[in-house]
């Protein structure tokens, strides 16, 4: 063999060589891939909390329902609107109501009847919830008679019942 030939068959295992050694670095360099989060979804039976903010009239809604759709529905509802927070709890089991003027520090027994219309809210923001939202999004918005609600702090399950106690 004469030294051209044998300086090609070295240039060539070279290439092979530097060929076979990057791909072996690239193989063992694999980065790991972070899974996509998993969507929430809410079912019958599991509980909720979230804020609606109201484009019209400027107020947050802050709704928590335990058990929704459940066997032992409870639901809270505080409206806050600048300095000042009515909040009311229903108990749909034994159809009791509590009502709130400071900020749920005081609670005083009210009429089921004259505080349905905050369940039948709490409800209606929890069913678009749980038929229209993506479970991956931090907020949902939606129009409904010409008013604009954007629903956040979408919490599903593991509520504190604390956040039902009204003594």
């Amino acid at each position: 063999m004469d030294k051209k030939t044998i300086y090609i068959i070295v240039a060539i295992l070279a290439v092979v060589i530097v060929a076979v050694a990057a791909v072996a670095l690239l193989m063992n360099n694999e980065t790991e891939t972070t899974p996509a989060p998993e969507p929430q979804t809410i079912a019958d039976g599991d509980s909720l909390q979230f804020k609606v903010a109201d484009s019209t009239t400027g107020l947050d809604y802050y709704c928590a329902i335990n058990d929704f759709n459940g066997e032992a529905d409870i639901v809270r509802v505080d409206m806050v609107m600048d300095d000042a927070c009515y909040s009311y709890i229903l108990n749909l089991e034994d159809s009791t109501s509590y009502a709130s003027k400071d900020f749920g520090e005081t609670w005083t027994k009210s009429k089921f009847a004259d505080d349905e219309l905050y369940l039948e809210m709490a409800y209606c923001f929890a069913t678009e919830l749980k038929d229209k939202w993506d479970g991956l999004s931090a907020t949902y918005s939606y129009t409904a008679d010409d008013i604009s609600y954007t629903i956040s702090d979408i919490k599903v399950n593991d509520l504190d019942d604390s956040l039902f106690a009204t003594s």
